[in-house]
């Protein structure tokens, strides 16, 4: 059956005339006519600067003009498009969600800020709707295991948010900015603004600030709660940078407060949290030589809720996370190749508040080493990490990687790697729930993929892989009542999949993107023999994960000003339980984004999400949003 819908869903990417979800170097052609490609830099996967097309890994850049052109009001909708990705929410804007790849839970995949490690220690995720998108200049994700590079938590791979930095502006001013209002329905509004650019002093600066607010809609069924819970939320984000005699100096930051209504599993319990959130880092960059180099980081990040309804007070749940981040960069040449070594140290402390955890802190060290060499088209990438966790002790991960040039415009990439992580906090302490008897996760990941740059016009990207994950931890529900109980086990799985994407400009008005994400999640053995009536779930699917995901889009710009962009995205079903009694519809859901330009500085945004009034779920009982309009002026200095 795998095979078939392998086969299928080739035919249909070559069929559908284009989509590309992973953003790739666009090619362009030099003055003998040959293709030339631009270079993109990243940083997540090797934690150091390295050119995209060349990644031994595969890595999606969305840029700021993707984020503009997109129908999303917030991050986990912006996510769900992108093969690798899944997203599951339970309800709308400033609701818990959780972000994974590649068929890993969101616990296995690590969400960073600025390149520091956010979320919560207590339930392993992040709060997504704590980073709004008007602070974002750009977004990494590496897919597949870089726990060589980042430690526990990378398993299914990692996800960067950039939030807007400082420097040079490109109309040549020493200062530069925009600022953003406009209404949204279901009824709400927003507002942002940013300022950057470059001091006398040399001092490179950003800042920003942004608000918005939504009524809202009922997001979940069943329950007995007929209300709309809304979502308000403020930020401000702070970047400054300084180039000095031995190097250079930086710090950036991003906090945001926010206020959240959901449903509660009855009338007594809380239905509303306020949230505090921040990720910061002070670090520094001290050149040796041209070809050597030395970093040093401080980081610390907030996750806080404060529960209530009305003025009765809830728990509050609260993680802090400081850390040191050390490293030392060095370049040689030997011969025709090239030489990159990279050795560094991290430590962090976690300090979790709220339930009466066993343990409410722990210290986590590690040191690890990586090596890359370019010699002629073949470059190799590989690495290995210590880690010491001070409740389950030591554990080594390592990684390899090659790319291989094939020709100017076809690259052949491959990787494997090991990873792991740790359970959490909730995992194994959570009163009544938690299991301390769990194991830690680890895994093993492959991946071949092929990417091609046919002509200046068309590009190309597929690749296979297979993640094998040992002791994975899910929770199950125990008991089926309005005051439902739930517990974590291990468990084994495999997760073979094909993720595909084409991207064709048909002309200079029209271009067509399409891409597929194909993916079989399996649990490979008997369930705990302590979970309810000892079921065997040996052979099915793995519980909330993606099976199949397709999109589309279609985008047209008759003039220099006006921009008409349509969306379409397709999800199977999916199980929303590891018993795979309980199935969530498939759905199609499709969006559209209009941008008129009046000038150079002022445009005006009308985009509309689910375009159709979809229904639809992807988390059991918790409704997905309906259709959602946002109308914007943006003005530019």
């Amino acid at each position: 059956m795998l095979r078939k819908t392998v086969l299928l869903s080739g035919i249909a990417v070559g069929v559908a005339a284009g989509w590309a979800v992973a953003v790739q170097a666009q090619p362009a052609l030099n003055e003998n006519g040959e293709i030339v490609l631009k270079t993109i830099t990243v940083t997540t996967p090797l934690r150091r600067a390295s050119a995209l097309e060349r990644s031994t890994s595969s890595v999606t850049v969305i840029g700021e003009k993707d984020i503009d052109q997109s129908a999303a009001p917030d991050l986990q909708s912006l996510l769900k498009i992108y093969t690798g990705v899944t997203m599951t929410a339970n309800g709308g804007q400033g609701a818990t969600s959780g972000v994974s790849l590649r068929g890993f839970s969101s616990s296995q995949t690590l969400v960073l800020v600025n390149g520091v490690r956010m979320g919560s220690a207590t339930s392993g995720t992040p709060n997504l709707s704590s980073i709004p998108l008007a602070s974002v200049e750009r977004i990494e994700i590496a897919k597949g295991g870089h726990s060589a590079q980042y430690g526990a938590d990378a398993m299914g791979g990692i996800i960067n948010i950039i939030t807007k930095q400082g420097g040079a502006c490109e109309n040549g001013k020493s200062y530069c900015g925009s600022w953003t209002t406009g209404v949204t329905h279901p009824w709400g509004g927003f507002a942002s603004g940013n300022i950057s650019g470059t001091a006398e002093n040399g001092i490179e600066y950003g800042l920003g600030a942004n608000v918005l607010g939504t009524q809202g809609f009922d997001f979940t069924t069943g329950l007995k709660e007929n209300d709309r819970d809304g979502f308000l939320q403020g930020s401000v984000n702070l970047s400054l940078a300084k180039d000095v005699e031995w190097g250079r100096v930086y710090i950036d930051g991003l906090y945001t407060r926010g206020r959240n209504h959901y449903d509660g599993y009855n009338t007594t319990v809380p239905d509303s949290a306020d949230t505090h959130n921040f990720s910061g880092r002070f670090g520094a960059r001290i050149d040796h030589s041209d070809d050597w180099f030395s970093t040093i980081e401080l980081t610390s990040s907030l996750d806080k809720a404060k529960q209530f309804r009305a003025s009765k007070k809830g728990d509050t749940y609260k993680t802090e996370r400081y850390g040191v981040f050390v490293s030392t960069q060095k370049a040689f040449n030997t011969d025709k190749i090239d030489h990159i070594v990279v050795a560094g140290g991290e430590f962090y402390h976690e300090k979790v508040a709220g339930a009466a955890y066993a343990t409410p802190q722990r210290d986590i060290s590690a040191l690890f080493a990586q090596y890359s060499i370019d010699y002629a088209s073949l470059l190799i990438d590989a690495g290995v990490r210590y880690d010491h966790n001070q409740q389950f002790g030591d554990k080594t991960t390592y990684n390899i990687g090659a790319s291989y040039e094939i020709e100017p415009e076809l690259i052949l990439r491959t990787s494997y790697a090991t990873g792991f992580r740790a359970p959490t906090f909730n995992d194994l302490y959570f009163p009544g729930s938690g299991n301390p008897d769990l194991k830690t996760e680890t895994s093993k990941s492959f991946e071949i993929g092929l990417n091609w740059h046919i002509s200046q016009q068309t590009s190309f990207d597929i690749v296979v892989y297979q993640n094998n994950a040992k002791n994975q931890i899910i929770w199950q529900q125990i008991t089926a009542d309005e005051n439902s109980s739930w517990a974590p086990y291990n468990v084994t799985s495999r997760t073979r999949g094909i993720e595909a994407s084409l991207s064709h400009r048909l002309d200079e008005a029209w271009a067509v993107k399409a891409s597929i994400d194909l993916r079989k999640p399996i649990n490979k053995e008997r369930f705990d023999p302590n979970s309810p009536n000892g079921d065997d779930y040996n052979g099915k699917y793995m519980p909330n994960a993606d099976r199949f995901k397709a999109s589309g889009e279609l985008s047209y710009r008759p003039d220099e000003n006006l921009d008409l962009i349509a969306r379409v995205l397709y999800g199977s079903s999916r199980y929303s339980n590891a018993a795979n009694t309980k199935k969530l519809s498939d759905y199609i859901t499709a969006d559209f984004v209009a941008t008129y330009a009046f000038d150079q500085q002022s445009k005006i945004k009308l985009s509309v999400e689910n375009v159709f009034d979809k229904q639809y779920q992807t988390k059991d009982g918790y409704r997905m949003p309906g259709r959602t309009m946002s109308l914007g002026f943006t003005r530019s200095f």
